[in-house]
């Protein structure tokens, strides 16, 4: 009985030694398998690792290049001359040394335009452009335009105008042009036909034929009155006729600059009272117009005559 007992404990213990050897014996052949899983591929990334891209380089100095070159930007012109008005919303019209010349208004100018008064001095500057479509055309486009900081100072000086100058004026109904010579008076200075003489001390402008055609320019005060002048101009113009005042488009066709135009009419003699103002500087001008032989060529010289005329 107790040899039948020793076998089964025999085979159990044989069995269970097997399986220990068993499990002992996995662990070797498991090993070489954690080295291939954290193999690193860093060899083949630093090779493969690519150059700095050329075409970022390009676009770093574009950035720092300027948007247009200051060759092609259009030149400044600076100049002077005397306001004449507005021809239309988007240009002005400017008396300057080469004559009544246009110019276009740039962007943000409207507000200056309230500023200004017909034959204000002004400054300004402008840059000149060619028309887009047709490169034969240029305009004149302002960037700056206000008055002149000097009373003055825009308007040419004597020494600066020419000795004579180019007048237009129309004689019996056709517009013609006249050659007028440079002369000076108390503050101011204008050009003088030849069939006229000029006395700067008295200011008169006379016709040689007939020295009864004639104009008195005088100087005013800085702080002359309008409204006294008009009075003043009534009573002198009373005994002659009735006395009429003209309105702005009946004043712009014979002279610019007008702020008061009477007028008076008798049976041989028509008799004229005005204020004329140029730079903030007013002047009275007094015209005699006989109704004579001479009357239908004084009207037009003389009123071109006084037209010329500028501040000093």
């Amino acid at each position: 009985m107790k040899s039948q007992r020793k076998l089964p404990v025999l085979a159990a213990t044989v069995v269970l030694m097997l399986a220990i050897t068993a499990c002992s014996g996995n662990t070797p052949a498991e090993a070489p398998i954690e080295p291939s899983s954290t193999t690193s591929p860093t060899p083949a990334q630093s090779t493969a690792s690519p150059s700095p891209s050329p075409s970022t380089e390009p676009s770093s100095s574009s950035a720092t290049e300027p948007s247009s070159s200051p060759a092609k930007e259009a030149k400044m012109i600076h100049g002077t001359g005397i306001y004449v008005g507005q021809i239309d919303n988007h240009s002005v019209e400017i008396k300057t040394e080469e004559g009544a010349t246009s110019f276009e208004l740039g962007a943000g100018l409207e507000q200056s335009l309230e500023t200004l008064n017909m034959d204000d001095p002004v400054v300004f500057e402008y840059a000149q452009r060619s028309v887009e479509g047709d490169s034969s055309i240029s305009q004149r486009v302002l960037s700056k335009l206000e008055k002149s900081a000097e009373s003055g100072s825009a308007a040419p000086s004597t020494g600066r105008l020419a000795k004579t100058k180019t007048l237009k004026l129309t004689l019996e109904g056709m517009e013609e042009e006249k050659t007028a010579t440079l002369a000076t008076g108390a503050g101011y200075s204008l050009y003088v036909f030849d069939i006229f003489t000029f006395d700067a001390k008295t200011g008169k402008l006379a016709m040689k034929v007939d020295p009864g055609y004639y104009a008195e320019i005088t100087k005013l005060p800085s702080d002359f009155n309008l409204d006294a002048l008009q009075l003043e101009g009534e009573e002198e113009l009373a005994s002659t006729g009735k006395v009429t005042a003209l309105g702005q488009k009946e004043r712009d066709q014979r002279m610019t600059g007008i702020r008061l135009y009477l007028t008076a009419m008798g049976s041989d003699l028509t008799r004229e009272y005005v204020v004329k103002e140029m730079d903030g500087q007013g002047y009275v001008i007094k015209l005699n117009i006989p109704q004579r032989e001479a009357s239908e060529g004084f009207g037009p010289h003389v009123y071109a005559s006084l037209d010329s005329m500028v501040s000093r």
